[in-house]
């Protein structure tokens, strides 16, 4: 009889935003969180948004309730039908999913289902999110601030999961959607390497860990979509390096966001591996906020209206 094979890992920087993309997991996963916040809870709400096989939702399903971002309840009190509700952690992915929706809004970049107006209540009008410092006000980019190594700083052991090679665009299908950029754990892994100067492929598939084929399909979708762009750095063999254009270093408080997400609810017993500083001085604290009147935001005082004109509170 055969032994089972024993689950290869491969050594890699220890980073919050990758514990962030394993436990989002894939574009699914992600599509289901999206329709959770819009308000579907039972699998049949779930299904009839996102079409698909029904084993594929249900096997997305599981894998968010078993990392505490969906848990199951009954529909009614001592009822036998069960409806799906966001946990307290996965509430705590509004900040994430509002600054990716807001991205995707003024970048053109969308999908079926994606909101495409928000409305600030507090002040009634439409606006975009925006991620600001909790302390000064100012607004967070990747110019104004800056990183140091945490208590949390080394290396892990992660799986080599098996990763399909992306579709990349076609004459029938031009255009990559919201959730296929950000709902890719490798593509976000290669951009997120960006922030730590490194641009080389050489270079993101040492510090990764990737596959070859896997990272040049990623640079190649990452350039197709605009946000990277390639720079030639040496004539003979032709080697290129990759840079950030302004619509990819517009991602970055989408990064930020998810980084403090993982560090509280996916907490390392050592501490977080990557502290962030703003040009302020203070520690990173995160406020996403109405580009109009600096109001925070929240899932009480924001109205999103989604794809196919659905609104939804």
């Amino acid at each position: 009889m055969t032994s089972r094979a024993t689950t290869k890992t491969k050594m890699v920087p220890k980073s919050s935003v990758n514990r962030a993309l394993n436990a989002l997991g894939d574009r699914w996963s992600l599509l289901v969180v999206q329709e959770a916040f819009l308000g579907a809870t039972r699998f049949e709400e779930f299904h009839e948004r996102l079409g698909g096989a029904r084993s594929t939702l249900s096997s997305r399903l599981q894998a968010l309730e078993r990392h505490n971002i969906l848990e199951k309840r009954p529909q009614r009190e001592g009822g036998a039908r069960m409806v799906y509700h966001l946990t307290p952690q996965g509430l705590a992915l509004f900040d994430i999913m509002i600054l990716m929706w807001g991205w995707g809004v003024r970048w053109g970049v969308g999908g079926v289902r994606t909101p495409t107006v928000f409305t600030h209540e507090d002040c009634g009008k439409a606006m975009l999110p925006e991620a600001r410092c909790g302390h000064c006000g100012e607004p967070l980019t990747l110019h104004t601030c800056t990183y140091s190594s945490g208590p949390g700083e080394g290396m892990e052991a992660l799986p080599v999961q098996r990763m399909h090679r992306k579709r990349q665009p076609t004459d029938e299908a031009p255009a990559f959607e919201l959730v296929d950029l950000l709902g890719d754990r490798w593509t976000s892994l290669v951009v997120s390497v960006q922030y730590f100067g490194v641009h080389r492929f050489d270079e993101m598939q040492e510090m990764l860990g990737i596959a070859s084929n896997i990272l040049t399909d990623r640079l190649r979708t990452l350039d197709a979509s605009g946000i990277f762009e390639r720079r030639l750095y040496e004539i003979t063999p032709p080697r290129y390096e990759y840079r950030l254009t302004k619509k990819g270093m517009d991602l970055y408080p989408n990064a930020l966001t998810m980084m403090t997400w993982a560090d509280t609810w996916l907490k390392d017993k050592a501490g977080a591996p990557v502290q962030i500083t703003h040009n302020c001085g203070a520690a990173l604290d995160i406020k996403v906020a109405c580009s109009v009147c600096h109001g925070p935001l929240t899932m009480d005082n924001v109205t999103l209206k989604v794809g196919k004109g659905r609104a939804a509170a």
